[in-house]
């Protein structure tokens, strides 16, 4: 008892994993070119075109190592969450402890595709909630438009998952998001060109709809504010810009002018209350409310095919 109290200690009081150094990103023609730990986001992982494929940031080994599917990372960086790829049988996701090397796998309660025999509607995008005990995975419902069945809720340490549903919402970039507290998602809902934003409870219920512009942004701190007072979204065509919105009351705040590229993005969340995670000239970095370009963070090339997946850190 004493040694396994011991041992719980230490493991609680370790530090937090490392982040990426400066330098290249593995098989994808971009780098690092800022020091980013102590930062409040982490990069994570990131895609390429391929044969790169994807890639996510492994800090026992200080590498970036190839990975099968969609990474997540904790806002606390203890837990890795993996969501790979299936050709059958209901979708999983492996849990792993960046602790103590330990992995758990968690079949997600997925609807059968009523259109596909054997198959399972298509399940994407893990997104952890800001205190890190909850994760969260879009549900599409059949056929090609890009709707919702619903969401997978996985509560954390106890690694049970529900099926809540929530229909028609419009999930394209990123899809459902958190809200600042993680009482609550909020979706794009409507058709594109004609949308607003929709906020639920963690049950499927409406509380909530802003009749704004764009898709709530996916990445950094994501579509809200630390303080929850803003929230931003992607808001014009091809997303060249990002619009700002206050929560109470649904008026825009500002629009910001983001330097597009058919190949860095997309990326964009808050990185702390005055400044989003955005593409920038010659990658993706910081900017201001103005539009100003604070720091460059991953430079990539005007033709290099990157996917940059940046998350909170607690």
């Amino acid at each position: 008892m004493i040694v396994n109290l011991a041992v719980a200690l230490a493991l609680a009081a370790a530090p937090a994993p490392a982040q990426p150094p400066v330098g290249a990103l593995p098989g994808s023609g971009a780098s690092v070119v800022a020091k980013l730990s102590g930062r409040p986001v982490q990069l994570s992982s990131y895609g390429t075109a391929a044969p790169g494929g994807q890639w996510a940031w492994n800090p026992a080994k200080r590498a970036w190592t190839r990975v099968d599917g969609a990474v997540g990372v904790s806002p606390d960086e203890r837990r890795q969450v993996r969501l790979a790829d299936r050709a059958g049988g209901a979708p999983k996701v492996t849990f792993l402890d960046r602790r103590s090397g330990k992995e758990s796998e968690v079949e997600l309660p997925v609807p059968e595709d009523p259109e596909r025999e054997g198959q399972y509607l298509r399940t994407l995008w893990p997104t952890w909630s800001p205190d890190g005990r909850r994760l969260l995975l879009n549900v599409f419902e059949p056929g090609g438009e890009p709707r919702s069945a619903g969401i997978v809720l996985i509560d954390v340490p106890s690694l049970e998952a529900r099926f809540v549903r929530i229909e028609k919402a419009l999930i394209t970039v990123g899809g459902f998001q958190w809200t600042h507290d993680g009482k609550g998602v909020v979706v794009r809902w409507g058709k594109n060109g004609s949308s607003a934003v929709r906020r639920y409870d963690l049950t499927g219920a409406v509380t909530r709809t802003w009749h704004v512009r764009g898709r709530p942004a996916a990445s950094g701190l994501g579509a809200f504010s630390p303080s929850g007072r803003r929230f931003v979204t992607a808001c014009t065509s091809l997303e060249k810009a990002a619009c700002v919105w206050d929560t109470r009351t649904g008026k825009a705040v500002t629009q910001v002018k983001l330097a597009f590229s058919p190949v860095w993005g997309p990326t964009l969340g808050w990185y702390d209350e005055r400044h989003l995670l955005a593409p920038v000239k010659d990658g993706v970095g910081v900017v201001d409310l103005t539009g100003r370009v604070v720091e460059t963070l991953v430079k990539a090339g005007k033709k290099t095919t990157l996917y940059p997946h940046f998350e909170r850190r607690g």
